[in-house]
């Protein structure tokens, strides 16, 4: 990278598989970034106010100098910016295949494996507590854990 250009920034939620996906891509590609994460709730005013609007999830990455949110687009500009090593197949037809793939995890798969990970998540009082102890604001954390109901 050249001494103008600045840094990547990931911004993210640490449990999610949108930003995991942006993760996985910035690692495999080999590119030095910097890593912001925002807790689950509080990241829509965050991310509306890094893309003035356009967005309003996370991941959102700032890459020469623009911020770029949603997932797939965020790999599509690193595959631009950094096109070695490639993601995606070169031939035409499997990188349309790969890329239909991608949309339909996106779209069909991975909202139902998040609803069934939160389920099954909120049958387990403590695993759960931990989550809200490592991804709340500590001050909104400690509120919440005091107001909650006495374990039996």
């Amino acid at each position: 990278m050249a001494a103008s250009e600045s840094r990547p920034v990931l911004w993210h939620i640490v449990i999610s598989h949108y930003n995991e996906k942006a993760r996985w891509t910035l690692e495999h590609k080999g590119v030095e970034h910097g890593r912001r994460a925002v807790s689950g709730g509080a990241h829509m005013p965050v991310a509306l106010a890094l893309t003035r609007g356009r967005h309003r999830t996370f991941p959102v990455l700032e890459l020469d100098g623009a911020r770029i949110g949603d997932s797939t687009a965020i790999i599509a500009a690193l595959e631009r910016r950094f096109p070695e090593p490639s993601l995606y197949p070169s031939d035409e037809a499997e990188r349309r295949r790969a890329l239909e793939l991608e949309d339909w995890f996106d779209e069909e798969v991975g909202p139902h494996m998040r609803l069934l990970a939160w389920h099954e998540l909120t049958r387990d009082r403590e695993r759960l507590e931990d989550l809200v102890a490592t991804q709340v604001p500590a001050a909104t954390g400690r509120g919440r854990r005091r107001r909650a109901p006495a374990r039996s």
